[in-house]
């Protein structure tokens, strides 16, 4: 049987979060003063908190705010590159290191299964040793007012299990020849944790692990 470890990121391997820490993080080598544009961003996270939108149109919104203008692909590589050097080890949770240090011992193929975008997560899996990446995906457009556009469904909820099979196919891998182990700190993972044979909830506060409970989700803590 093929042995295959799939990890969350925010949250999960890392501490904390981190599309909107990039979009700072960015806008501060690209355009310094469009960190003053941040009241705009949270504006629009408390109106999708509000449910007036959803995900991946904050997503946009975020990467037309900060990102939008005189933007080039290299330029956004860079500045990808030098926040996973930013973000590992420093965000590394320790729990998420001891696993996957034992998953990688044990053979498993390590996965980083993520709604964060590609561009980034790609570096930060490279880093911490990740055979393989799903991240929600996006196209440059040069000609584009807001060059860095979304493409295709954010890597979220049903997403992702969806994403993980395709990965699969591409790979040939028949899902009956493996053991699948998923890591994740949320309950929005709930479809992919479900698929998985040994499905982990990291983290978990008091609603979390009573749906764990209830679901036969394993528990545990990487903070």
């Amino acid at each position: 049987m093929r042995k295959v470890a799939i990890y969350d990121l925010d949250g999960t391997v890392l501490r904390r979060s981190t599309f909107t820490p990039f979009l700072f993080f960015a806008a501060l080598r690209h355009e310094p003063w469009s960190v003053g544009l941040a009241p705009a961003w949270f504006a629009a996270m408390a109106l999708y908190k509000l449910g007036l939108f959803g995900r991946r149109t904050l997503k946009q919104f975020g990467l037309h705010l900060f990102l939008g203008r005189r933007m080039t692909l290299a330029r956004l590589e860079a500045i990808s590159e030098a926040f996973a050097d930013h973000v590992v080890p420093q965000w590394v949770a320790p729990g998420a290191a001891r696993a996957m240090a034992a998953d990688q011992a044990e053979g498993c193929s390590l996965v980083l299964a993520t709604a964060a975008m590609e561009f980034y997560a790609g570096g930060i899996a490279e880093r911490l040793g990740f055979d393989h990446v799903i991240a929600s995906r996006s196209r440059f457009l040069s000609a584009d007012p807001c060059a860095c556009v979304m493409e295709g469904e954010n890597c979220y909820g049903a997403e992702k299990p969806a994403r993980v099979k395709a990965l699969l196919e591409a790979l040939g891998w028949n899902r009956a020849d493996c053991t699948i182990r998923f890591y994740t700190d949320s309950v929005s993972d709930a479809p992919l944790l479900d698929w998985a044979d040994r499905p982990v909830l990291v983290n978990a506060g008091r609603r979390g692990a009573r749906i764990a409970n209830a679901r036969g989700w394993e528990q545990a803590r990487f903070d």
